[in-house]
């Protein structure tokens, strides 16, 4: 029973500085994860997929005139959005 206390004991007191110890500068998470380091103020004019999210919007009626317009042959629009990232990643890059 001794032993074992010992050992949670001295378990507990290594744990503690390890668990409250904070990352180095600049590692981690960033502040504000919309301004990450690697892409700083990306907005929807800036980011594909920001873009497409904000196209297809809320309303099943945008929702379906997105499908029709970016996936029309495949059945229940699949994969639409991956389509429109896609494509208006490769004009950005153009």
């Amino acid at each position: 029973m001794t032993r074992t206390l010992i050992v949670i004991a001295a378990f507990l007191t290594l744990s503690v500085p390890a668990a409250l110890a904070v990352p180095p500068a600049g590692k981690g998470k960033p502040e504000n994860p919309g301004n990450s380091q690697s892409a700083p103020g990306q907005s929807a004019e800036k980011n594909a997929a920001k873009a497409c999210k904000a196209e297809r919007g809320t309303s099943p009626d945008s929702i379906a005139k997105f499908k029709e317009k970016y996936a029309p042959n495949h059945p229940n629009g699949a994969n639409a959005f991956g389509k429109c990232v896609s494509m208006l990643a490769k004009q950005k890059t153009s």
